[in-house]
């Protein structure tokens, strides 16, 4: 059976090779139009962790502090009744909807549509916490919230850049095509504050101190139109607002740029020169947003729009998305908008036709405002292969939010540090236990097939709702194939995908009507024009910042990777450059204590050169880490900026308290 890798937001198409009801290999599938059979390590092991001990196989309700297997009818019967009462209570956005980016486009339609049915507008996903900042930017600068070119269309570019991700641990199997790209000519600019294998592609290495983005990109701006390197026929044609940008990075030079990012302006100016020079690719990753977070990508599309490097081959934009199917939980599941457009009584009429009920049309509440703000109003909570414990910053916070609860369903594959707050658990089938389709990170639509059933009384997601919504007296359809068709007629950007070309791992499959670049005539917004955005850069200061991202023998908050046999090793370690280590009185492999505002961890120190000083960087799969993290939100979508984190740093001499 053919299925898409769990993991990142490549989507790589696999073959599953069952004997006896379990998934003894898998292959990669060489007609897939993106992975052109090439597989990552994880995606090649992805199939072990599904036989592991502790997967959840019976409905579980908590009695007396322990939780207790029970049947499926008495634990549908109790969440419904829990809920109704909490709300009756409370009133009806009490209880909130929270999902993760591993389940499928149907079953993320389903969550919020269910959320809906019963009465609030407090649903979203964990899609917030990793690249809203680039969805929103995307949509009130070009249109859509979602890259604006394939990854296919890389080597055709001639210059591409590279911000804030590394390529070789997020999304391997994505080096092909910079190889290709390399071997036609293209030159690559780097941005990023330490060295990743990625640099091996490198032409250039801007090695940015954290959160300065904002400076580079606005000197390029200005750089590019002082001396005339910028595309006017394709501003004056296809743009808004150019003179209120020109004249808001009109200050900012690049001598002001180099004193601020720590880059020479040597170097800024051989970016400025690339990027005016050809086709150009302008690509990012959470070191972006979960930095600078909304403003500091909408001074790097500005840039796009400066140069006219979109909706041509070989052009355009790429969001470098981590989880299978963050991009359709971000497209779909939001508290302030309507699957089928904004929140007004219009839409809610429209979705009434489809779905048989009047959704509420008042904003709902968001995780960061859920968990960091909530000021009592939340009472339930229901998530669905979220991971809040192991993956939200300020650790200690959301284990307090969590305990204050009255409510909490946990619908997972696996006993996650999320079940030690549940009162209700219900047991979820796996990626490979199901159907259903994902959308990866170039809006490419592929279908899942079911492989083996689930274990135990295990269900896909779809029919759990379906069920949960049955008994509060909806009429859901589990089915995922019907849910894809009724998602179509409400959601206007996927209404134009084939079901069976999403079967057809050879064909294109993208959103909206296959497009491998988008705006190639107009832009997805009233006018039809793109719109400039100027953004004024903010002074940051700190002696020491903490940085947290991926490697690439680890998957996010590693439940999974940390289930297959041979790869549940790993250290937790704290890269430092000799500069700091020196000034702290640090020395390679001995203990530190790590210190923010929220809290402190002791972790192993390794000293390398590979990030800059100032900055220390660790993994993000050890949720420990997330003691340490502070929860300083994104102003404008709330996501966490986890790769900026005022810290101390200090040998451990003795154990601490």
């Amino acid at each position: 059976m053919k299925s898409i890798c769990p993991f990142c937001g490549v989507g790589c198409g696999l073959e599953l090779l069952p004997v006896n009801h379990i998934i003894t290999a898998v292959k990669p599938v060489s007609e897939h139009v993106v992975s052109h059979g090439h597989i990552c390590g994880k995606g090649a092991a992805a199939h072990e962790a599904l036989t592991m001990w502790d997967r959840i196989y019976y409905p579980l309700v908590r009695n007396k502090g322990n939780l207790e297997r029970t049947d499926w009818d008495s634990a549908l019967d109790l969440v419904v009744k829990k809920i109704k009462e909490i709300q009756a209570k409370y009133g009806p956005d009490s209880v909130a909807f929270y999902g993760g980016c591993q389940n499928t486009l149907e079953e993320v339609y389903l969550f919020q549509k269910l959320g809906r049915a019963l009465g609030t507008n407090n649903v979203d996903s964990c899609a917030r916490v990793c690249h809203d900042p680039s969805a929103k930017a995307l949509k009130e600068m070009v249109g859509i919230g979602a890259g604006a070119t394939s990854v296919t269309e890389i080597p055709k570019a001639d210059v591409i850049v590279i911000a804030g991700e590394s390529i070789t641990d997020s999304h391997p199997v994505l080096s092909q095509y910079f190889v290709e790209a390399k071997q036609n000519g293209a030159r690559i600019i780097v941005i990023d504050p330490r060295t990743t294998r990625t640099d091996v592609f490198a032409d250039v290495h801007i090695k940015i101190k954290p959160r300065t983005d904002i400076f580079l990109f606005n000197a390029v701006g200005n750089y590019l139109i002082q001396n005339n390197l910028i595309n006017n026929d394709f501003i004056n044609a296809r743009t808004d607002d150019f003179e209120s940008y020109k004249a808001a990075v009109s200050s900012y030079t690049l001598e002001l740029a180099e004193e601020k990012t720590g880059i020479p302006k040597e170097t800024i100016r051989q970016f400025a020169d690339l990027v005016s020079g050809g086709k150009t690719i302008f690509s990012w990753g959470l070191g972006l947003t979960q930095s600078t977070g909304t403003k500091g990508i909408k001074s790097y599309i500005d840039l796009v729009l400066l140069t006219g490097n979109i909706g041509r081959e070989g052009t355009g934009i790429i969001v470098y998305r981590g989880q299978t199917n963050v991009q359709s939980s971000g497209d779909l599941i939001k508290p302030d908008t309507f699957p089928n457009g904004p929140l007004n009584e219009a839409n809610s009429e429209e979705l009434s036709k489809v779905w048989g009920f009047r959704p509420p049309v008042c904003k709902g509440t968001n995780i960061p405002e859920a968990f960091y703000g909530n000021d009592g109003k939340i009472k339930a909570l229901f998530l669905m292969g979220y991971n809040p414990v192991r993956s939200l910053p300020d650790k200690a916070r959301i284990e307090k939010f969590l305990k204050s609860l009255e409510l909490v369903v946990v619908q997972d594959i696996f006993m996650t540090e999320n079940t030690d707050y549940a009162h209700i658990v219900f047991p979820a089938a796996a990626w490979a236990e199901k159907d259903g389709s994902v959308t990866s990170l170039d809006r490419l639509v592929k279908w899942r097939f079911k492989a083996v059933d689930p274990p135990g009384e295990a269900l896909p997601d779809g029919e759990i709702i379906a069920r949960i919504a049955k008994k509060a007296g909806f009429s859901f359809d589990s089915s995922p194939e019907a849910n894809f068709e009724e998602m179509k007629k409400v959601s206007k950007i996927y209404s134009g995908v084939d079901i069976n070309d999403v079967k057809d791992y050879s064909k294109n499959s993208r959103y909206p009507h296959g497009e491998l670049h988008l705006y190639s005539e107009k832009f997805s917004l009233p006018d039809g024009k793109a719109k400039f955005i100027p953004v004024v850069a903010k002074e940051e200061s700190s002696d020491l910042i903490l940085s947290t991202g991926r490697t690439v023998t680890r998957y996010n908050t590693d439940e999974v990777i940390n289930r297959i046999p041979g790869m549940q090793k790993y250290v937790p370690t704290l890269w430092i450059n000799p500069v700091d280590a020196k000034k702290y009185g640090v020395s390679d492999g001995s203990m530190v204590l790590l210190k923010s505002r929220v809290g402190q961890l002791e972790i192993s120190a390794r000293i390398t050169e590979d990030v800059i000083p100032g900055v220390v960087f660790s993994y993000m799969h050890n949720a420990d880490i997330n003691y340490v993290v502070d929860a300083e939100l994104d102003d404008e979508t709330g996501t966490p900026k986890y790769k900026f984190t005022p810290v101390t740093i200090a040998p451990v001499t003795h154990a601490s308290s």
